[in-house]
């Protein structure tokens, strides 16, 4: 019993560790944090933080891969299965601006960009998440309709990127630069809209595809 009591106090104090290590990294930046300071702020000791995490690399890459789990969990939960087209374009779409520019995910890609030739696996974990996960879900959906003579042929990969990018454009480097707020919900709605009649027109196959 005693050193199940142990195992939970642990499993609380790297969590702990973890909680406010994550906010001094997103508010400051990898330069602007030490060891010294995160124990300042939740109290223990190095040792203790040393042993969960070796160092302040090992912590921040344990950060990262926990951040990468929040950010891709809404991409995984998708389901495009079947889906007429303009109904499987608009899920994604709301799904994949819902996270990529959400103030959290905004905060975490600048603190990787700034961080990418220094930490290049925490850079790749991150890519793989927030866009790769959604580029991976769209590509294997319209090679399903390719296949299904929904769409005309072509490269699923290219179109996938294609129509994710056309999405976030201006939006995600206007929040990244700090020129604007998240986008509301109807600014968000006017793009996938616009976006979605744009490929659907592009993507139809040589014996016509309703628009809607």
């Amino acid at each position: 019993m005693s050193e199940r009591v142990e195992s939970q106090r642990q499993v609380e104090k790297r969590e702990g560790i973890l909680a406010a290590a994550t906010e001094m990294f997103l508010e400051e930046g990898y330069a602007g944090v030490s060891v010294d300071g995160i124990i300042a702020r939740i109290g223990g000791s190095k040792r203790t933080l040393y042993a969960y995490f070796g160092d302040k690399d090992g912590l921040f890459a344990a950060i990262i891969a926990r951040l990468c789990d929040e950010i891709v969990n809404p991409l995984k939960h998708m389901n495009l299965a079947r889906k007429p087209l303009p109904e499987a374009l608009r899920i994604i779409a709301e799904t994949f601006l819902g996270v990529v520019l959400a103030p959290r995910t905004i905060a975490i890609h600048r603190l990787i960009v700034a961080e990418a030739l220094r930490a290049p696996e925490a850079a790749k974990a991150f890519f793989e998440a927030a866009p790769g996960a959604a580029y991976g879900c769209l590509q294997e959906y319209f090679q399903w309709a390719a296949q299904e003579g929904l769409v005309c042929p072509g490269d699923a990969q290219t179109r996938a990127v294609l129509f994710l990018d056309a999405l976030t454009g201006d939006f995600q480097l206007r929040c990244l630069l700090g020129f604007m707020e998240t986008p509301t919900q109807a600014e968000r709605q006017r793009r996938i809209d616009d976006a979605i009649v744009v490929f659907l027109d592009g993507l139809k196959p040589a014996t016509g595809l309703p628009s809607s």
